[in-house]
Formats: C-alpha cells, structure tokens, sequence
C-alpha cells in the first residue's frame, strides 16, 4: 500500500526517547510522520485535532508504556484509548509495540488486555528502548508497502449453508422492522470453536460492537452463549433499533441492525445500505477467525412489508409511501468467496457490489 501518514499513539511519560526518535526515522523512509505534539498549536482543542490526525491516517503506531494517561471527563478513555478505538473503526493498518519490563499501571494492564483481544489485523511486537523499536518500525512499514492481497471473488461450487438472523416462521423477535444482516463464512476452517471459548464471547463481542458504535455505551445488551454459538446484541426499544453480533461454533461471523423508520415504514437506501454493510464487513473481520484465508459472504435484508425504496434523508418527511404488501426477506447467498485480508482494505468496495446486488434482488421482488 502507498503509505503517507503514520499516525503515533501512546502517553509521553516513560515514552520521551521513543516517541522522539520514532517521527525521524518515519520521515527518512519517506513517509509523514504525526503526534499529539504537531497538533497541540491548533486553534481547535488538541483533542479533536488529535483524532481528526488519526481519521486522516494511512497507518496508525500504538507503543504502549507503564502509563495509561489521563481519562476525559466525558469518555472515562485516555486519549491514547479514544485514538486507537478511531484506528480500529477505520480499518486502517494498526501496528502495536509493547515496551518490556514496563511495571504497568492497573489501568494501563487494563488496556493492554483490550488491546491484545483484538488478534487478526495487525502487528504486534515488543521493544526494551529506542534502538530496539526502531529497525523493528521500518519493517513493519516496509511490509506494508507491499500491495495486499488483490480483492478476487471467486464462484463457490456448493455456497455455504447459512444461519441467517431473520427467518420465515418462526420469526426471531429480535427487531421490530426491516433488518440488514451480514454473514461471514470461513472456508477452509474445519475446526469448531470450543465451549469455552464461546462461553467467553458474549463480552469481547459487546466491546467490539461499542468500539465501532453498532451499540451505545449505555444499551442494555443480551450477552449469551450455547454449545452453538456466543451472542451480544441489542433489541428494539424507544428511540432504538436492533442490532447484533454473533460468532458460531463453525467459526462464522454474523452482524445485523435494523435499519431505521418513520410511520411510513423503513426506507432501503443503496448508500446507506453500502455503508451499514462496510462497517459491518469492518466487525466481523476483528471477530473472524485468523486462519481463515477466505471468506464467503452472504447479505440479506428483511421483513420488506413495510420496506420501501428511496432516499435516507426523507425518512420523517414522507408523506406517502410504496411498499411490497408481501412479507419476503430478500437473500443474497455466499455463491463467491473473497480473501479474508481484503475484508479490511477493500471493506467499501465489497459492500458497494453486496449493496447493488441487494437491490437488484429487492427490485426483481
């Protein structure tokens, strides 16, 4: 990838060699190097401008010392933490060094955890000082360089059977109206996820699903697991929509929400379908097992009673509608597989191509 900006996270104090030295070598391999310190001489609070670095970042460089920082007021994060859960939103490449021998703070330990949850996606390393960090940095950089994996879909001879959220009867009350589902099918994976891991899902996947905003910090989310599979989602409620992510014994990834409505119904927009559908490729791709090479996907939207095709931006200004007087769900199989790296770097090119093909199902329905 043709790297640019290189954003550089982590708390200054125990940090002062490292976070000094790295931005010169960043520079001399010629890319644009970028720290709390280039921001702090904004007009704007260092806060935004700080993340705003990171939403404009090509790669974003985690190193993590003894100090977790000081929490914001509003967040209870450290800028460091709000930084990083930006990088992961994103999908950009996360590239994380872990100094040895640093006595960590309680909440720093904390954090390291979270941080080493997070197992597909990224690099992770650990360094004693300057000089070790550095040759180590410029590897890492010069891999990235490299071009990924080309995105390449690729017919499936007999598609994957999937374990799609809404169905015909009985229907699972998890929404109250129209949802878009996304499906995840490792291929190749024939080892099955333990019950002991399954019965530890339900709390990583919630805290995936807050840090890519599928759910609030205050929803009341269901957490379970069984033999067949770990849960965290949200129901319907006043003011809320449906939404959840799911990880099965087979290894699949299955994500959903509820797409938003008026009196009139729910409006089926092909931009804000493609988008729902990128973030969502975005989650389930932490959530994927990292041996899977590729993935076969499966999309689907539904009950479309109610379901109307338009514009996002109407949605409480309508004052007529045109909807399907049928109760259908409207399915796009796993018939192609793509590689599970282009999850990540091609998220909103695959969601552009599940999104039309999406509408071109409802339409012909």
């Amino acid at each position: 990838m043709p790297i640019k900006k290189v954003f550089i996270s982590s708390v200054r104090r125990g940090l002062e060699e490292e976070r000094d030295s790295v931005p010169a070598l960043i520079s001399a391999i010629g890319h644009i190097p970028r720290r709390f310190e280039d921001f702090s001489a904004q007009p704007r609070p260092s806060r935004d401008a700080c993340l705003a670095g990171v939403e404009e970042a090509d790669v974003y460089v985690l190193l993590l010392g003894a100090h977790y920082g000081d929490p914001l007021p509003d967040s209870g994060l450290a800028p460091t933490e709000e930084e990083w859960m930006v990088a992961r939103r994103r999908g950009i490449p996360v590239v994380v060094f872990r100094k040895l021998d640093a006595l960590l703070e309680p909440a720093q330990a904390e954090f390291v955890r979270r941080v080493e949850d997070y197992v597909t996606g990224r690099f992770r390393d650990t360094f004693r000082g300057a000089t070790d960090l550095l040759p180590k940095i410029a590897g890492v950089l010069r891999t990235l360089e490299q071009d990924p994996e080309p995105l390449e879909w690729i017919p499936l001879r007999d598609p994957p059977l999937v374990d799609w959220v809404m169905t015909e009867r009985p229907r699972q009350h998890l929404a109250v109206g129209p949802t878009l589902e996304l499906h995840l099918i490792p291929l190749g994976v024939s080892s099955r996820l333990p019950a002991t891991r399954l019965e530890a899902a339900p709390e990583q996947l919630a805290r995936v699903g807050r840090e890519h905003v599928l759910f609030s910090a205050g929803d009341a989310l269901d957490l379970h697991a069984n033999e067949s599979e770990a849960v965290a989602s949200r129901a319907s409620g006043r003011g809320v929509d449906a939404a959840g992510l799911a990880v099965r014994s087979s290894q699949g990834v299955s994500a959903w929400e509820e797409l938003r409505r008026d009196s009139l119904g729910a409006i089926l927009d092909r931009s804000d379908v493609a988008s729902r559908l990128a973030r969502l490729l975005r989650i389930g791709s932490e959530v994927l097992t990292p041996q899977a090479s590729r993935v076969g996907i499966a999309v689907g939207v539904g009950p479309t009673q109610s379901l109307s095709e338009g514009n996002v931006r109407d949605l409480g200004r309508r004052s007529s509608s045109t909807m399907d007087m049928r109760d259908r769900l409207i399915r796009v199989e796993a018939e192609e597989s793509v590689p599970a790296s282009a999850l990540r770097h091609a998220a909103d090119e695959i969601a552009a191509e599940l999104a039309a093909r999406l509408m071109m199902r409802f339409r012909a329905h």
